[in-house]
Parts: structure tokens; C-alpha cells; sequence
């Protein structure tokens, strides 16, 4: 099969922003590429370029200002797709250039190789399935064809997601824990770091549980808009109205690489006190959406109220 390649419904100032996201993901993978000895790497190629997302939907209904384009490089190589690292410059590169104008919407990148997209929509796998069957093209090699999905039963579906959520809730629940039990020996950093861990972990649990499928990736403002887009009723987890709100979403965001590798890294009592209850709101609405989705009576927490009890 062969993703849509209809731009044209799409507004023409959006077709020439994509025209130029496009050339630079292009330019930042022949840097990136250049000059490496690895057959992987000289004979790397992207494959195939997907728009998808609220961009690509073909229903009529208006996108937000400002929404972020949501792009799926596929490239001819595992291996191309497994390290972050080399396709850091290239998302720093877009990232830039939102910030300074040059584009309106901000860009969230992922990267699969040909084997693992045909590979998941041979088994099923609804994010990809969406992609494959929603998404616009925006370049493809001559030839090149995807897959036929395979559409999982309703049961086997369910299953398999009962296997996500009991795999990544039981994991945040253990790094709220640690977290409240750090912030209770007033070692702020370390709590901020499992709560970041306790998030990530929260939004990957409803990734995979609703979409069996989750990005690589430790950015939670990525992981939050990603879940959020699937069940809006996450949205409450981390209001964002005040200054003090978006602080302190920032100082956990930021404690992956700040409180893991530097000794500057800060966060004051009342922002880790707020954090501590958002992500423990957290807890409980992920549980809510992915168990109503799997089809699991809800069930009460333990965990979660010994975390409460902490903050």
C-alpha cells in the first residue's frame, strides 16, 4: 500500500512550510551522514517522508494555530533509526528554527526504519496503521510500497494492551514512590528525577496501552502533547494558565539531564510540592483511560494513595 499524497487540500502556506521542513530534514541527514565509514551510513537513505497527525486528518475540521507538524522519516537501515544522537543536530536544526520564525510550527520527529513500520503493520499495530492509512507522503522512494495492515481483533487488541499498562503503570507507580520518598529526606533533585521518570513512565503507559506504540524519547513535553492528543481528559493532569504552572512543568522536565548530570540543577519546596500532586493526578486519569479502553473494571491503587499520602 501507499500512504495518501493529496497536499493539496492542505492551505498553501502550510504546503510551502512543509516544503521547507522537508529540505531541512533532508540537509541535516546528508550532514549528519557525511564523512561516517559505516555501510549503514553511506548507503543510508530516507526511504519514505509521512505527514500525520491533526495536519493529516482527512476530516474538514480546522487545526489549531500553531499545531506542531508530526513527521515519520522512514529510512532503509535499522541501524539509522536506533541512535537519538544522530538525528539530535537534525531536530535541534527544526527546532531553531521555530523559535526564531523561520518556520510557524514546531516539529515532532520520529524515525523508524522500512523493516520496523512493515513489521508493525503486519502485526496490527493501530499507531501505524493510522499513519499508513491517514497520513500524506511527502516524499517516497520510486517503488516503494508498504505493507497491507493486518486489523487486530477487539479481543487480541485488548490484551495486548492490558500487557502495556500493567508493564509501564507498575513502573510509575514505583518512581512516584521513590520520588516522595526523597522529597520526605529533602533530597529535592532526586525527587524531581523520579518524577520525571514517574511522568514519562505515566505517558507511555497510555501510549502504548491505547496505541500499543510509544516514541523513544524522555521529552515530556512530547510525551505529554502525544497523550493528550489521544485522551483529552489528561489534559487536567498539568494545568499550564500561570507562570508558577509552566515553571514548574519545566523544572521536572528539565531534572532528566539537569539533576542527573550537573550539581546547579535547582527546584524550589512549593514547585516539587505542586509537581508531587500533578503527577500523582496523573496516576490515577491514566489508570482511568486505559483501563475504561481496555475494558478493565478500575480498581483502587494502593500505590498511588501511599504516594498521595507524601506529598
Amino acid at each position: 500500500m501507499m500512504p495518501r499524497t493529496d497536499m493539496d487540500r492542505l492551505p498553501w502556506p502550510v504546503r510551502q512550510e512543509l516544503h521547507r521542513v522537508t529540505a531541512m530534514l533532508f540537509e541535516g541527514f546528508d550532514e549528519t551522514a557525511k564523512g561516517r565509514l559505516s555501510e549503514h551510513y553511506r548507503a543510508g537513505r530516507i526511504v519514505m517522508l509521512i505527514l500525520h497527525g491533526p495536519h493529516a486528518r482527512p476530516e474538514t475540521a480546522p487545526v489549531a494555530m500553531g499545531e506542531a507538524f508530526h513527521l515519520l522519516a522512514v529510512v532503509n537501515h535499522p541501524r539509522l533509526a536506533r541512535r537519538a544522537s544522530d538525528w539530535r543536530p537534525v531536530r535541534d536544526r527544526m527546532r531553531r528554527a521555530w523559535e526564531h520564525g523561520e518556520i510557524a510550527h514546531p516539529v515532532r520527529l520520529t524515525v523508524e526504519s522500512l523493516e520496523r513500520v512493515n513489521g508493525a503493520l503486519a502485526e496490527g499495530v493501530p499507531h501505524f496503521i493510522t499513519i499508513a492509512t491517514e497520513g500524506i507522503a511527502l516524499h517516497a522512494a520510486e517503488g516503494l510500497r508498504l505493507k497491507i495492515p493486518r486489523r487486530l481483533p477487539a479481543s487480541e487488541r485488548r490484551a495486548l494492551g492490558l500487557l502495556h499498562y500493567e508493564r509501564w503503570h507498575k513502573r510509575a507507580g514505583d518512581f512516584l514512590l521513590g520520588a516522595a520518598f526523597y522529597r520526605s529526606q529533602g533530597n529535592a533533585a532526586m525527587a524531581a528525577l523520579l518524577l520525571h521518570q514517574a511522568c514519562e513512565h505515566f505517558y507511555q503507559c497510555a501510549l502504548w496501552t491505547l496505541r500499543l506504540h510509544g516514541p523513544r524519547s524522555h521529552a515530556l513535553d512530547e510525551l505529554r502533547e502525544l497523550a493528550e492528543a489521544i485522551d483529552a481528559r489528561l489534559v487536567v493532569a498539568w494545568p499550564r494558565d500561570t507562570l508558577f504552572e509552566r515553571r514548574a512543568f519545566g523544572c521536572i522536565r528539565r531534572a532528566y539531564v539537569e539533576a542527573r548530570y550537573g550539581d546547579r540543577y535547582r527546584i524550589g519546596d512549593d514547585e516539587l510540592a505542586w509537581a508531587m500532586q500533578r503527577v500523582t493526578a496523573l496516576h490515577a486519569l491514566v489508570a482511568q483511560v486505559c483501563l475504561e479502553a481496555i475494558g478493565c473494571p478500575s480498581t483502587a491503587h494502593p500505590r498511588q494513595e501511599e504516594a498521595g499520602h507524601a506529598v
